[in-house]
């Protein structure tokens, strides 16, 4: 199958390329010039790049000719209001343009890597499936908005004919890029052997299991429709205690209160004001923080006959890695 891919310089777009070649798939990719390969060194000869904005519709529409499918990861996350637009243009009308591109060139299948955010959730909710639909409650975040709207041109576009398929995994578990945002980060803090800990749980999937189920869903005849990718759910005590433990540090111990929160918040907001950096906590993650809620993962199981692989075996890997590449 050819198979075109944004987000691939990413550590899920990586690891999917990865399994791509891994079932001999050919892959074309999209980049910036600015864009980091240090997560495809090994393997960046055997893809073809395209480089270009995915907001250029000309140059999509040509990036697209004698694709077969299209897997779109690309995404901005950030939950600072300053980047609502930027992230609005990005998520939303790139996906938008996409689609567009995608109906134009005639490609047949477009699998979606979209967020558990993008799933609804209720204040007396914990379980949560796929077919919880979006309400706009205080438990949506700017960056969850934009990843429903960008769900629904997705959805228009099975609409007009394509084959499409959506994904929606929670917090990915992997080796990233050490010291920077994304998912990695959560290893940096508890590595860090931070003494804070949110009161609520994270949700959590190995990046090896988003990738294998994106490449198998990919392969079968499924679509119209969306899945749950989350291998469980943890108390963020838990949670970062095993991520400390697998590099032989401490865990968090001290639960953060709500007046902890609250000069969080404020302290973030100024810091990231007078810095011109984007603010790491913010109102929306400070109530997502104290949430509970469990995404249920039975019906990926279920239509792939797939098992997760366990928090402590996704941490101990990753750790592992993390350590070899960065000698820590």
């Amino acid at each position: 199958m050819r198979v075109f891919i944004t987000g691939a310089t990413g550590l899920l777009g990586s690891f999917i390329c990865r399994e791509l070649l891994k079932q001999n798939h050919q892959i074309r990719a999209v980049k910036r010039n600015s864009s980091k390969m240090t997560l495809l060194e090994d393997i960046a000869d055997k893809i073809e790049w395209v480089i270009g904005d995915m907001n250029d519709t000309v140059f999509l529409e040509e990036a697209l000719q004698n694709i077969d499918a299209v897997i779109h990861g690309a995404a901005i996350i950030s939950f600072d209001k300053r980047y609502e637009d930027s992230m609005y243009e990005t998520n939303v009308l790139g996906t938008a343009d996409l689609v567009n591109a995608c109906l134009k060139a005639n490609v047949e299948t477009f699998l979606h890597i979209s967020s558990v955010a993008a799933i609804g959730r209720k204040m007396t909710q914990k379980d949560i499936t796929e077919k919880d639909r979006w309400e706009g409650t205080k438990y949506d975040s700017i960056y969850a908005r934009s990843k429903h709207l960008q769900e629904l041109e997705v959805w228009r576009g099975a609409q007009e004919g394509l084959k499409v398929k959506i994904i929606n995994p929670s917090v990915i578990l992997g080796p990233g890029l050490w010291g920077q945002s994304g998912s990695t980060s959560v290893f940096h803090y508890a590595y860090g052997e931070k003494k804070f800990h949110p009161a609520g749980n994270s949700n959590f999937v190995d990046v090896r299991d988003v990738a294998e189920i994106t490449v198998k869903l990919l392969e079968s005849d499924i679509h119209g429709e969306r899945f749950i990718v989350s291998a469980g759910s943890a108390p963020y005590k838990e949670f970062f205690g095993t991520l400390a433990k697998a590099f032989g540090k401490k865990g968090p111990s001290t639960q953060v209160k709500p007046w902890m929160l609250k000069i969080a918040v404020s302290f973030e907001y100024l810091r990231s004001r007078i810095t011109g950096n984007e603010a790491m906590i913010t109102k929306d993650t400070a109530i997502l923080s104290k949430t509970k809620f469990h995404f249920r993962n039975d019906k990926i199981k279920k239509a792939l006959n797939f098992e997760f692989r366990s928090l402590e075996e996704s941490a101990n890997w990753t750790a592992g890695e993390l350590q070899k590449r960065y000698n820590l």
